[in-house]
């Protein structure tokens, strides 16, 4: 009997053991993810501030972000010529209100309540800096 004693003393021991690591992983995994959310959150304040002081001095001649002031307007309009590419493959169309994409045929603005023109695509830019910036476009740095 001493035997079988010594034995479920063990087990026990040994899951009171197991269940305390579980525990600490947890509490690890825990802990890792609220690191992970706060990163992001930084990240995306990184990018707010990065965003606004560009719209503040883009235009500033002396300027020592110039390069990449430039290489951001570069970007700005490829994606506008992407957009524009994408509205005519699938036969989208622009709010001329508003900018947002519409779904051909659709009669009003989704975003806005603009009336559109079913019959007509509008050529217009997609996104101006502005919006890409401003909606949910935006692409952190």
């Amino acid at each position: 009997m001493a035997f079988l004693d010594e034995l479920s003393k063990t087990l026990s021991d040994k899951g009171k053991e197991a269940a305390q690591k579980a525990r600490e992983t947890a509490e690890v995994l825990q802990v890792k993810a609220q690191i992970a959310s706060e990163k992001s959150k930084l990240k995306e304040l990184y990018g707010a501030v990065g965003v606004l002081y560009y719209k503040k001095h883009r235009n500033d001649e002396d300027n020592e972000f110039g390069d990449l002031f430039r290489e951001i307007g570069n970007v700005l309009t490829n994606i506008a010529v992407l957009e524009e590419k994408v509205q005519g493959l699938d036969g989208s169309q622009v709010c001329p209100n508003c900018k947002k994409v519409m779904k051909k045929g659709t009669l009003f603005c989704s975003h806005c309540g603009t009336a559109l023109k079913a019959d007509e695509n509008v050529t217009e830019e997609t996104d101006t800096e502005e919006e890409v910036f401003d909606g949910e476009d935006m692409t952190e740095p």
